[in-house]
């Protein structure tokens, strides 16, 4: 017990007081008469006092009072609401009074007395209705709305009760936000029990979305993706529409449930286009919802230059990009520096030798992609390979991809065999071992480096191995000393043995010698070794090296001979061929692209069924870069990036008959042609302008993004927007959210068949930006929302149910069990205080006022209590 408030405590001496009157009194009354008057007197005073503090007794309660919330909207199945009105009348007939409440609920929710009320609700069907004027306080069926169920149920539940909601509903809200509402239902301590509802069947199918790809063109194959639900799976065909006319079909074979139809449709004219996505299913029982319509902005045909190192061979790649749409002007490299680059969307440079590009013309390219926001798309061939190909170029900073690979990426292991024989003492000794060392630093880490020394006998100086600690191997190699004869079989046999274990791609021995040595099979050796793609050169220093046997065994081996009188020439070799055998970019056997990363370019080419492509240049993909193919151990095959405000590509094979030469017959290379230069090219002018609208219940909820071309943002811009919908028209100020950022929200009164169109006022934006052109998007309203017959969304409502603490799909058990819970009930009593302080005053006054009444009852008592005391 709790007092409320305690001034009247103070009052408390009062009663001295009263207490005091009394003994003082000089009544002359029985005794009993006035102790029975100053007891009912100071009760009375006691009474009141107490009563003025306001005091509350607490105590727990598990009592539970219970709200049946029942979705009535279009999308629920009849049998589903009577069975949830079944379900609430019973469970409700077991609850106290005033503990069980019954909603119903479409756009908005009603009480009703009783469950059997919530079958009488009135209703009406604004997907029906049209613009028609709605009954006064019907629920309409064409929405649901179940934040205000839940906040209207919420609020009629007694503070002293356990609070306990049952949710019938398919859990698809098309307004308000059921989020929003859990904040009050968290603080009120209500569970919900969400009971999925069973969700109206037409028996046959419907569309339920339409995608575009980003910025379609004129001319160009886009891929419409319609998201479509059949009931019971089965044939359906699937159609674009425009103006009524069919512009493309496919027949499909429908899953239950939900599924994506990819439908290719060329369009042919730039500007606002209106599109129809629509599905035919044999006995549908209901056509409102077979129609989606969404608005297109179809930009203007894609214009490509194409640069083909050998123009004999451009007629594959142009026949295949205009088959597309797209159009295609070709040109030679000379011409490239007297272009205006920005009169294209992309630029495709093809196999073209470096030789013929000059720095200028790299660097308008260059310029083309960073900075006008142009496309590139670089197929490499077999004239950008090699040391001197656009390693290091202007060009080469443009693309995704590395040219220069050989010190960083090669798979490569490397012994060198070394005589150290008496002949070599001295000066000849020394400069080979600086030239080993010499081509120890060429190599990277990730490469492997052995030694093997000979004279009579081989040596393993060093094992093969990672070169990662150089200095340990720097100093083996410094201890080599001539000594004994010469003989290199064994040892040429040894490094055979190491390098036929090790895991590299590349294997390469470098053999030196400056002596004759004896007789063996060295063409047996050296043709194993070849056959296991080991590679030999070797180098004949002096006129009495075997310079016979060292140079057929660099031919047997297919490597390089050299022939030297001078051993300060050594080093120079040693560099060299270290080089040659790291520099392996041009690669030339056949291979079938795999798919490493799925991107929208790649969509509908089966590369497991494609030709082999012969050849391609290996590369290093940059840092930032995607890589969507690659080739042989996960080279890269096609690589994209964004460069500056542009897209660069880079194909490493090539795009006509040489590499590609089994692809140009291939059904998908003009489909994977056109995706790739598509996906390069320029979609804007430099500045970003992204404006974007999408509905949301009964509003339109308006974006717009805008960066100056040098990144930076406009200052003091007020974007007006101009809304035309109904026979309607208004405009209204975009206000900004952040930087470049601006945002509106529209109220909204679509009926099915209405369309709204947005207008961002080019006038209203700088110059610089629009260039005075106005911004267009729509919302079409082909049906309402209720009209999409999704299963019930039991992800969202078991989610509501573990946000509260309530089940998923509960027995009347569940739902009226405490479970732990218990409120603290209040009772005041300065009501009850009050009436008995009243009694008590009424009693005194009868003592005071009726002395008959005394004497009656003292005579009485004397009666009763005489015989006793006899």
């Amino acid at each position: 017990m709790t007092l409320d408030a305690l001034w009247p405590l103070v009052l408390v001496p009062l009663l001295g007081v009263i207490l005091l009157a009394a003994r003082r009194s000089d009544l002359r009354w029985a005794k009993a008469r006035l102790r029975a008057s100053l007891v009912l007197r100071l009760a009375a005073a006691g009474l009141l006092l107490f009563a003025l503090c306001r005091p509350v007794v607490r105590a727990g309660s598990r009592e539970v009072s219970v709200a049946f919330v029942v979705d009535v909207s279009r999308s629920v199945a009849s049998r589903s609401v009577e069975q949830a009105v079944a379900w609430a009348r019973e469970t409700g007939s077991g609850l106290g009074a005033g503990n069980a409440h019954f909603v119903a609920f479409a756009d908005r929710a009603v009480s009703t007395a009783g469950a059997d009320g919530l079958m009488g609700v009135q209703v009406f069907d604004s997907g029906a209705a049209g613009r028609t004027a709605p009954p006064a306080g019907a629920l309409d069926q064409g929405r649901t709305n179940i934040e205000a169920a839940l906040r209207h149920a919420a609020a009629l539940f007694p503070p002293d009760r356990l609070k306990r909601l049952v949710l019938f509903s398919d859990g698809r809200e098309t307004e308000g936000d059921t989020a929003a509402a859990l904040s009050l239902l968290k603080e009120g301590g209500v569970r919900v029990f969400p009971a999925p509802s069973t969700v109206r069947s037409d028996g046959g199918g419907f569309v339920n979305a339409v995608h575009l790809p980003p910025a379609p063109r004129a001319g160009e194959m886009t891929g419409i993706e319609v998201e479509v639900f059949s009931s019971a799976g089965g044939p359906a065909e699937v159609r674009i529409l425009a103006g009524g006319e069919a512009l493309a079909a496919v027949e499909v074979e429908l899953p239950p449930g939900s599924s994506t139809v990819p439908v290719p449709v060329r369009l042919e004219e730039a500007g606002m286009t209106v599109l129809e996505a629509e599905i035919r299913v044999p006995g549908d029982g209901l056509e409102v919802n077979d129609r989606r319509a969404i608005e297109a902005p179809v930009g203007e045909a894609a214009k490509v230059l194409y640069v083909e190192g050998e123009p004999e061979s451009s007629r594959y790649l142009q026949n295949a990009l205009e088959s597309e749409g797209v159009s295609v002007n070709t040109a030679p490299v000379a011409a490239l520096p007297s272009l205006d680059l920005t009169a294209w969307d992309a630029v495709v440079l093809s196999d073209v030798p470096p030789e013929r590009l000059s720095e200028s013309s790299m660097e308008q390219i260059a310029r083309y992609v960073r900075d006008a926001g142009g496309g590139l798309v670089f197929a490499a061939g077999e004239s950008s390979y090699g040391e001197n190909g656009y390693s290091d170029s202007i060009l080469e900073e443009a693309l995704p991809v590395d040219f220069q690979i050989k010190e960083k990426w090669k798979d490569l292991s490397l012994v060198i065999v070394l005589d150290k024989s008496y002949s070599m003492y001295g000066r000849k000794i020394a400069l080979a071992k600086e030239a080993t060392k010499a081509a120890l630093d060429l190599l990277e880490d990730t490469h492997r480096f052995g030694v093997v020394t000979f004279d009579w006998n081989p040596y393993t100086t060093i094992p093969l191995q990672l070169v990662v600690d150089r200095d340990w191997i720097e100093e083996g190699i410094s201890r080599i000393q001539a000594s004994a004869q010469t003989n290199i079989y064994p040892a040429l046999d040894r490094a055979y043995e190491q390098l036929d274990e090790s895991p590299s791609k590349v294997k390469h021995v470098i053999l030196l010698s400056d002596g004759k040595t004896y007789p063996d099979d060295y063409q047996e050796l050296v043709t194993r070794m070849k056959e296991d793609e080991i590679t030999i050169s070797t180098v004949a220093v002096g006129e009495e090296a075997d310079r016979e046997l060292l140079s057929d065994i660099a031919d047997w081996g297919d490597g390089r001979s050299y022939f030297i009188r001078d051993a300060a020439r050594v080093q120079q070799i040693f560099v060299e061929e270290t080089q040659i055998a790291l520099d392996a970019t041009l690669v030339e056997e056949p291979f079938r692209p795999v798919v490493r990363q799925q991107a929208r370019v790649l969509d509908g080419l089966d590369f497991d069924r494609a030709p082999e492509l012969k050849g391609f240049v290996a590369t290093m993909a940059k840092d930032t870069a995607e890589v969507l193919l690659e080739g042989p151990d996960e080279e890269p095959l096609l690589a994209r990036w964004q460069y500056g405000l542009g897209r660069a590509s880079m194909f490493t094979s090539d795009c006509k008959n040489r590499w590609a030469a089994d692809w140009v017959g291939w059904d998908g290379y003009g489909k994977f042609w056109t995706q790739v230069v598509r996906d390069a090219m320029r979609r804007g002018q430099g500045a970003e302008l992204d404006f974007d609208v999408a509905r949301r219940g009964d509003a339109a909820d308006v974006q717009l993004s805008l960066i100056r071309e040098d990144g930076t943002f406009p200052v003091g811009v007020v974007p007006e927007l101009e809304i035309r919908y109904a026979g309607l028209v208004g405009r209204t100020a975009v206000r900004q959210t952040g930087p470049g950022r601006f945002e509106a929200e529209v109220p909204l009164d679509l009926r099915p068949g209405d369309a709204a169109r947005f207008r961002i006022l080019g006038a209203s934006l700088p110059e610089d930006l629009a260039g005075g052109a106005d911004l267009e998007r729509a919302i079409h309203l082909s049906y309402p929302d209720e009209y999409r017959f999704l299963p019930a969304d039991e992800e969202a409502l078991a989610a509501l149910a573990a946000e509260t603490g309530g089940v998923l799909a509960p027995t009347p058990a569940q739902v009226l069990a405490a479970g732990g819970d218990r409120v603290i009930r209040s009772r005041a009593l300065w009501p009850l205080l009050a009436l008995l302080a009243l009694i008590a005053y009424v009693l005194d006054l009868s003592v005071r006022r009726t002395p008959w009444l005394w004497t009656r009852l003292g005579k009485r008592l004397h009666r009763l209590l005489a015989p006793r005391a006899a």
